[in-house]
């Protein structure tokens, strides 16, 4: 970590010598990780700004996520929360705050989990979903899509904001934020309270206890227009049931986490430009009645340096990266160091885009994955897109080194191929993609608990294939968004001996989203329709309980009361709709919230 300061320090020094200071921010492009790019857009890709978020009347990220059905989340009361993008598992989705991975390594497999209830929503500038293969740019994870939130840094002027919401299940969400910002730099500060009452999980749990949830976090941010260095706190409680239904009451999931981030660019010359981003990540977890089981602690060092170099219309994008992973308790480490290369232009109305990472890691030795993209734009507004990727999943901490890990399992690899057809319209865009994804040594955790004996393997493969089909508009001033995601997968385990679905994954989901401004009011109604699913109920990795399909109805409204002020009025599942996402597992009925926001 010294090292790492003193690199920072020599950095930070550089910059503020020769930088002219703003305020002015400067946002990655995630899917091209540059801020630079001399092509469009070839990924399926949605953003969402800070006032689409609000629109969706989320009080949470999670809640958030909920309103992008095609993400595969899965967020079960009294449960982990969990992204099965395109059908891959929850640890092939990357999530990035301010291009650092929040994949939390304390948890067994290293996916973000409970992770996803400490990200501030009134903190959020921009979210990205990239969905396909990102591995190339960003590594580990990236086999299934990239979820990047870029958070907001102070505007000029002084500013601050407070807001709250009341609800159903005695649900309350404090919010404020400050921040300042001249030619000089600036500083911001949040800090975000959620609570709820809930409700009883498990639907074998006659005790009626409620399984409630409280989120806090507090982040203050200061820089310039090229440093900037973040402070981030969070503590997450999550009341849960036993799995197997044995003494439900008082179990508690509480996780603590803390941040720092610093980052730095500067403009070498006219045809290069500098990154570093340095950050260090840690965490515990507690878990068991009353949270009385004390977890292990867990960091995570990561260094990475960016270079931008601009040759004839052409942008190379050359990485190097460091990053460390540690079970501070047990004194147990990961590590890899890896270096990218990516390239892209436009030839001919063809954008093109390739690249190649070479991983050298502490356990698996050397890997190389590459990329290669095309999209060809036609004057009548229609852009053919083809893609193919290979990606990798390292196993976690806890998968290779606890009690029932196993120190010889491999690295999870993909190959994915996509095709695309985007057309412009004068009203708005609509697009269509067909994708492939075959995964190899797909990590199997059997269900067992058994010291001294490995129960995680490499097992079998994950194939997904779907169909994905938006469509965006502005018809007379009403807003609409509509989706539809076919997707089929197909897991296999020790060869050929047993082959099904994966579970908790729809084939079909259909998402409509409307809204309109009338004069100070602006409403919105969202219909999400998922067909039928299957749950493991055996514990080896296949889907052999049928759940349901359902359809569920969110509306909203936002009241401008005036300049500074807005109230907000929002019934998620308004049919009041009962339905099951994890086997025997309760979900929330109707739920009504109030809200009042006032900028100072």
């Amino acid at each position: 970590m010294k090292k790492i300061i003193l690199a920072a320090s020599i950095a930070l020094t550089t910059t503020l010598t020769n930088a002219a200071l703003g305020p002015i921010p400067i946002y990655m492009n995630t899917e091209y990780r540059t801020d630079t790019p001399v092509i469009g857009s070839i990924a399926s890709t949605l953003s969402f700004t800070a006032e689409d978020i609000k629109a969706t009347g989320a009080n949470t990220f999670l809640d958030f996520l909920e309103t992008v059905p095609s993400v595969g989340l899965i967020n079960s009361q009294g449960n982990v929360p969990a992204v099965f993008m395109r059908g891959g598992n929850s640890e092939h989705t990357l999530f990035l705050v301010d291009g650092v991975s929040v994949n939390d390594i304390s948890s067994p497999n290293g996916a973000i989990s409970n992770g996803l209830a400490s990200i501030a929503l009134n903190d959020i500038e921009k979210v990205e979903i990239i969905k396909g293969s990102g591995s190339v740019l960003y590594g580990s994870s990236a086999i299934a899509g990239v979820i990047s939130i870029t958070t907001k840094k102070g505007a000029n002027g002084n500013h601050a904001t407070v807001s709250t919401k009341f609800g159903s299940h005695n649900t309350k969400n404090y919010n404020l934020s400050v921040s300042s910002g001249s030619l000089d730099g600036f500083i911001r500060f949040t800090h975000n309270k959620y609570t709820t009452d809930g409700i009883n999980a498990r639907i074998a749990d006659t005790t009626n206890e409620k399984d409630g949830i409280s989120n806090q976090t507090t982040q203050i941010k200061i820089g310039n227009k090229h440093f900037n260095l973040g402070y981030l706190t969070t503590r997450n409680k999550t009341q849960y049931d036993d799995t197997f239904g044995t003494n439900p009451s008082n179990r508690v999931a509480d996780r603590e986490s803390n941040k720092i981030t610093i980052n730095t660019n500067k403009k070498i010359s006219d045809i290069w430009k500098l990154k570093l981003l340095l950050s260090q990540i840690t965490s515990s977890r507690n878990i068991g009645e009353n949270a009385a089981t004390i977890g292990d602690k867990y960091k995570s060092t990561a260094i990475t340096l960016l270079n931008d170099i601009k040759i004839d219309n052409a942008l190379f994008n050359i990485g190097i990266s460091k990053k460390d992973d540690k079970n501070t308790t047990d004194k147990q480490k990961l590590s890899s160091k890896e270096i990218f290369v990516n390239w892209q232009k436009n030839i001919n109305s063809i954008d093109i885009n390739t690249g190649i990472r070479h991983i050298r890691h502490s356990r698996f030795g050397n890997k190389n994955i590459y990329n290669l993209a095309f999209a060809k734009h036609f004057d009548n507004g229609i852009k053919l897109i083809t893609t193919y990727g290979t990606a990798f999943n390292a196993p976690s901490i806890y998968q290779i080194y606890s009690n029932i890990g196993n120190p010889n399992l491999q690295a999870e690899t993909s190959k994915n191929i996509e095709f695309g057809i985007e057309k412009q319209h004068y009203w708005g865009v609509s697009r269509i993609n067909f994708y492939k994804n075959k995964m190899k040594n797909r990590i199997t955790y059997d269900g067992h608990y058994d010291p001294g004996v490995a129960n995680y393997f490499n097992s079998g493969e994950l194939n997904t294939k779907g169909i994905e089909l938006s469509v965006n508009a502005n018809i007379n001033n009403y807003h609409l968004d509509f989706s539809y995601n076919y997707n089929k997968t197909e897991v296999s385990n020790n060869g050929e001996t047993a082959k099904g679905e994966a579970p908790r994954r729809a084939k079909n989901t259909t998402n409509l989203t409307i809204s309109k401004q009338f004069g100070k009011f602006n409403p919105s109604i969202q219909i999400i329709k998922k067909s039928s699913s299957l749950d493991d109920t055996t514990f080896d990795g296949l889907g052999d309980f049928k759940l349901p399909g359902y359809t569920l109805v969110n509306l909203s409204v936002k009241y401008n009361i005036n300049k500074n002020a807005e109230a907000s009025l929002n019934i998620k599942n308004a049919t009041d709709k009962d339905y099951t996402i994890i086997n025997g597992y309760n979900q929330l009925g109707r739920t009504i919230e109030i809200g009042v926001s006032y900028k100072f």
